[in-house]
C-alpha cells in the first residue's frame, strides 16, 4: 500500500511540474461519498461513506486525466440470526481515469483501477478479525460542475459486487 501511494505521489508531483500542467492546469479535488450497496455487498452491507481525493490533469478545454483515491466505509446489516458478527468493511480505490466534458457544466468520467478492501469481524472468542484483499475495479459515472463545485453520480463495480456512489465536493 505505502508503494502504490508513493507511485501515485510521484505521478502527481511529475506531471504537475511538467508542460503539461503549464498548458491546460490541474486541479485537486476533495469530496465526501456516499455509497449504496448493489450486488453481493447489498447481503451483508447497508450504506456506506468516505472521502476521496482526485487529481485531474487537463489535456484540453474539454477532457482531463484523473487519478482518485480515499477511503469508503460500509456498515453491516444486523447477521447474528445467521450467527455472524459482522463488522465494517473497508474499501480503498485507487483508480485512474478519463473525463470529458459533454457541455460547460456537465461530464462524463470513467475510472479503472484496484480497490483494496478490508473486511472486519468478531470471531468465536469477540476478538476482532480481518480478512483483506484487492479486486479489479471499474466506475463509470456522470456529473456536473459549478465552478469549483463537483458533484457526480457513478456505479462502482468489482467481482459481482459493487455500490451506487454519490460523490460531492470541490476543486482547488
Amino acid at each position: 500500500m505505502k508503494k502504490l501511494f508513493t507511485i501515485a505521489i510521484i505521478m502527481v508531483a511529475t506531471l504537475t511540474t511538467s508542460n503539461l500542467f503549464a498548458q491546460s492546469g490541474f486541479k485537486l479535488g476533495l469530496a465526501a461519498e456516499g455509497a449504496l450497496p448493489m450486488g453481493a455487498l447489498k447481503t451483508s452491507y447497508t450504506v456506506g461513506a468516505g472521502l476521496t481525493i482526485r487529481a485531474a490533469f487537463g489535456l484540453d478545454e474539454t477532457s482531463a486525466i484523473t487519478l482518485t483515491s480515499g477511503a469508503i466505509a460500509f456498515l453491516p446489516k444486523d447477521l447474528s440470526n445467521l450467527g455472524v458478527d459482522s463488522k465494517a468493511q473497508l474499501n480503498i480505490p485507487i483508480k485512474a481515469g478519463y473525463k470529458y466534458m459533454l457541455s460547460s457544466n456537465f461530464y462524463a468520467i470513467g475510472e479503472a483501477g484496484m480497490s483494496i478492501i478490508r473486511s472486519y469481524y468478531s470471531d468465536s472468542n469477540g476478538d476482532l478479525q480481518s480478512v483483506s484483499g484487492s479486486e479489479f475495479t471499474y466506475a463509470p459515472g456522470v456529473g456536473v460542475q459549478l465552478g469549483g463545485f463537483d458533484a457526480s453520480v457513478r456505479y462502482e463495480g468489482y467481482s459481482g459486487a459493487g455500490f451506487l456512489g454519490l460523490r460531492v465536493g470541490f476543486n482547488f
